[in-house]
């Protein structure tokens, strides 16, 4: 899983401010549909991701699934400065703002986005011509015709709901989280607040203890060096 990978690389201690490029496709036919990300850094690193959607979805929902995982993935590996190329005309104006949406699925997607864009420093949104986005529409449709044993070049992975439909189960399960008192408690709030103890003993093995943990999308996970994520759960779910 990319968020396996994201995990077991080593970052610096405060968010990079380099500007990074993100180019993102979405494609839908008859033999599937899919997402393509590609994120480079300003050091010429390049991150090639293959999304395949296990849902119906129409061309330009599946455009937006591409737009939002380029946003996802990048805020994964610390971006918080943006530039995202995308091919399709129609998201790249609904997310500017020069284009009105009609389609209430699409407004649902457009209201995700800029709550996502939110989230970093700055996000400029650039339409290109299909003939300057080939790489991310070839990996958009590499998910369609994903083989048995993965690729070996490319992340693949598999999205199997839409995210606006993910986006409110996981507000429902970190807010149910936060507000728990069982030993994710503490833990989530710290990340996310950094809410502490007032008791300074306790303040100071939840500051270790919590450097074992990270949320992936409103999900807490134990990650380690070698090991892949682990998800948290609740007495009542073990």
């Amino acid at each position: 899983m990319f968020t396996d990978f994201v995990a077991e690389m080593t970052f610096p201690a405060e968010e990079s401010t380099e500007e990074w490029t993100v180019f993102v496709d979405g494609s839908s036919n008859s033999k599937g549909s899919g997402a393509g990300v590609i994120v480079e850094n300003s050091e010429g690193i390049v991150f090639e991701i293959s999304l395949g959607l296990s849902f119906p979805v129409t061309n330009n929902a599946a455009e937006y699934e591409a737009f939002l995982a380029g946003l996802r993935i990048a805020q994964d590996l610390g971006a918080r400065k943006v530039k995202i190329f995308t091919d399709s005309q129609l998201v790249a104006s609904q997310v500017t703002g020069d284009y009105q949406v009609r389609e209430e699925h699409l407004q649902q997607y457009v209201q995700l986005v800029i709550e996502k864009i939110k989230e970093f420093e700055t996000v400029e949104v650039t339409h290109v011509p299909r003939e300057q986005n080939t790489r991310a529409d070839i990996l958009s449709k590499l998910a369609s015709t994903r083989t048995a044993n993965g690729n070996k070049i490319v992340i693949q992975e598999v999205l199997n709901e839409p995210s606006v439909q993910r986006q409110k189960a996981q507000l429902h399960e970190i807010n149910s989280i936060i507000g728990m008192e069982d030993w994710r408690g503490p833990i989530t709030r710290y990340i996310t607040s950094g809410e502490f103890p007032s008791d300074p003993q306790e303040r100071t093995n939840l500051k270790r203890r919590a450097c074992s943990f990270t949320l992936v999308e409103g999900i807490l996970y134990k990650r380690g060096f070698v090991t892949p994520l682990i998800k948290c759960l609740g007495p009542n779910e073990t």
